[in-house]
């Protein structure tokens, strides 16, 4: 086996990073449109072709961060870099997992959100990817 080396960690970190940034301004309008029909108490009231393509655009998001943890997990990490990747790794699968529950939150059939689970999604999310950054962050400063 290969030794892994930091030329060739670098390139798998950047390109999950790269890919996470990049669905996440691409559902960023999605996730606007859905909590301001869920502030004004509107969901119901939202354009059911809408509401589907909201929910199958955070499905699309959710199997391509699925996909990003699993390069993650894939990743031939050099021994130095070895415990800040598993905290990257054990964030992002938290991230993924949020996703997947805001996800789950949207009943299509019902034109409905489960608040709750949505709220505690986007809470989720957020705290998740302050530590994504953070371990990112670090191994970065390693890197340098």
């Amino acid at each position: 086996m290969k030794k892994a080396t930091v030329q060739t960690y670098m390139p798998v970190l950047s390109k999950v990073i790269e890919s996470t940034e990049k669905m996440g301004e691409q559902l960023n309008p999605f996730f606007e449109k859905l909590r301001k029909a869920i502030d004004d108490d509107a969901v119901a009231a939202m354009v059911p072709a809408e509401f589907n393509d909201i929910q199958m655009e955070f499905s699309d998001g959710t199997e391509q961060y699925q996909q990003n943890l699993n390069q993650l997990k894939r990743a031939q990490v050099p021994v130095r870099l070895m415990g800040r990747h598993r905290n990257l790794v054990t964030a992002y699968e938290a991230y993924a997992k949020a996703c997947a529950a805001m996800t789950a939150s949207l009943d299509i059939e019902n034109q409905k959100v489960d608040v709750a689970a949505f709220n505690q999604a986007e809470k989720d999310q957020e705290e998740q990817m302050a530590h994504v950054s953070g371990d990112v962050q670090r191994i970065m400063n390693m890197v340098m």
